[in-house]
């Protein structure tokens, strides 16, 4: 996959700055995460375009499939565009059904806006009756380097204080040359760099959960689970600073089940590690991640049309006390860009303490994915 095949399009944006206070949790001594506001933003933009239509033929109902990127990515992202945009419908009072007469699906791609030559994702899709019959398309650009190499499940360092079009080369690299560093079992962008996370495993219904070694699989990371295993991820932050980390699963943020809905990262104190380990429901307990068949799995229960699973990633970005100065290297200009094989799902219930602090969150500074289902 050569750079010079991607391609130009022009993409609509309406920039959102980070918010700068959000409500976050303190995890040991670590914090969670939620939707990226880029992507919620144009999806709530599709969701009211749908509504619209569907609401001016007496509908209420539609059917949610899957969002796919090119399979030379091994992407898996799909699930959680798909969320949003249901999340977004449930906003405007449209129910999503497993059958109903018109459904939406789509795919996700990485393009150069043709206008700022910056690598943007580009989600594009269809509303369709059972006919076939297109009754909407929609294309919608998401910005941002941290969200594009989300979507993506890259592993790549971004320099806090590079201009934007350095990061945008670095995020473009990673892209096309996949590279993740190996540590025994940690995993990270590159030897030198101040973040890392560790995958620990254990048999379903077991307490001993052992570091998992990870594999070079033609420049991704990748880590064996087998079907039935449970899992945790450890975040490391050896950062003279506390990090903001933000976590997903499959696609699917390790809030998405929880019942605080606000939440938004993990915080891990400086010079430390935690443990993260399950879907976060309370404060108190969070649920098990549990490998296991796809049919079986949080994501299809959620989109039962949805293929695209097997992704863990981690975005790390500093983080502060409200109304404390920054990291002295922190870039304040880079905010406004800001069905066969295994899935995860819910486990046994387990005790997991978080408490609620607050943050003012930098940008991000290193991406790192790691696949666990081919």
């Amino acid at each position: 996959r050569e750079i010079m095949t991607r391609q130009k399009m022009n993409l609509l944006i309406t920039w959102f700055a980070t918010t700068p206070a959000m409500v976050v949790l303190l995890l040991l001594s670590a914090q969670p995460a939620s939707a990226d506001v880029n992507v919620r933003r144009e999806m709530a933009s599709v969701a009211t375009n749908i509504a619209k239509l569907l609401k001016s033929m007496d509908e209420d109902s539609i059917s949610v499939g899957q969002f796919t990127a090119p399979p030379q990515l091994a992407a898996s992202a799909g699930p959680g565009i798909a969320q949003t945009l249901i999340d977004e419908l449930a906003k405007l009072g449209i129910q999503v059904k497993r059958r109903a007469k018109f459904g939406v699906e789509g795919k996700y791609r990485d393009v150069l806006d043709s206008k700022t030559e910056q690598l943007a994702a580009e989600i594009s899709g269809t509303l369709t009756d059972r006919t076939g019959k297109i009754w909407l398309e929609f294309k919608q650009g998401v910005f941002g380097n941290s969200t594009v190499a989300s979507l993506f499940g890259s592993t790549v360092e971004f320099p806090p204080k590079e201009t934007m079009k350095q990061r945008d080369q670095r995020l473009q690299k990673s892209l096309d040359k996949p590279h993740a560093t190996f540590q025994k079992a940690r995993i990270m962008t590159q030897p030198s760099s101040l973040f890392a996370i560790e995958i620990l495993s254990a048999p379903k219904g077991h307490s001993q959960y052992k570091r998992v070694t990870p594999k070079d699989d033609e420049g991704l990371a990748f880590v064996p689970l087998m079907r039935n295993d449970v899992y945790q991820v450890r975040v490391i932050n050896n950062a003279p600073f506390d990090a903001a980390v933000t976590l997903t699963i499959d696609g699917l943020n390790m809030f998405t089940f929880s019942e605080h809905k606000e939440y938004s990262y993990v915080i891990i104190k400086a010079n430390s590690s935690g443990v993260i380990k399950g879907w976060h429901r309370t404060n108190e307990v969070s649920n098990e991640f549990l490998v296991t068949e796809f049919a079986k799995s949080e994501v299809a229960k959620l989109l039962p049309n949805s293929s695209s699973v097997g992704t863990i990633t981690a975005s790390f970005a500093a983080a502060w006390p409200v109304g404390t100065p920054p990291p002295a290297d922190e870039n304040r200009n880079a905010h406004p860009n800001s069905k066969g094989g295994n899935a995860t799902a819910r486990g046994g219930a387990l005790d997991s303490k978080y408490t609620e602090v607050r943050r003012e969150q930098g940008v991000v500074r290193s991406v790192i994915s790691v696949r666990y289902s081919r």
